[in-house]
């Protein structure tokens, strides 16, 4: 099995146990208010998209550079493969991208942006 296909399978298995787990919680708990079941649903609503959009990402590839060179004409050195948060305009997610330093600056660089 193709890593992509790994994580599109991992990705769909989440999102499934999930949401199984928010239609169960309803289940037990027959007395919920709707304020309750929405809460519920807009936390799983969240997470789901923070999944999707993290293996979205991941489909992408890991980084590359578009160039070897610096702005300030120092060379890129690749510094190994770094998770990090970004925030993005639907909640904070998790990355693993390639890291690069410059040689002269040793301002670091995180592929695409």
């Amino acid at each position: 099995m193709s890593n992509k296909r790994e994580i599109i399978e991992k990705t769909l298995e989440e999102i499934t146990r999930s949401a199984q787990e928010l239609l169960e919680w309803s289940e037990a708990n027959p007395g919920s208010t709707l304020w309750e079941l929405e809460e519920k649903a807009k936390a799983w609503k969240e997470e789901a998209t923070a999944k999707v959009l993290e293996a979205a990402v991941a489909l992408q590839g890991e980084g590359r550079l578009e160039r070897e060179q610096c702005a300030c004409g120092g060379k890129l050195v690749f510094q190994g493969y770094r998770e990090r948060q970004v925030m993005t305009s639907q909640g904070l997610i998790k990355v693993k991208r390639a890291y690069f330093t410059c040689d002269k600056c040793r301002e670091g660089l995180f592929p695409p942006g």
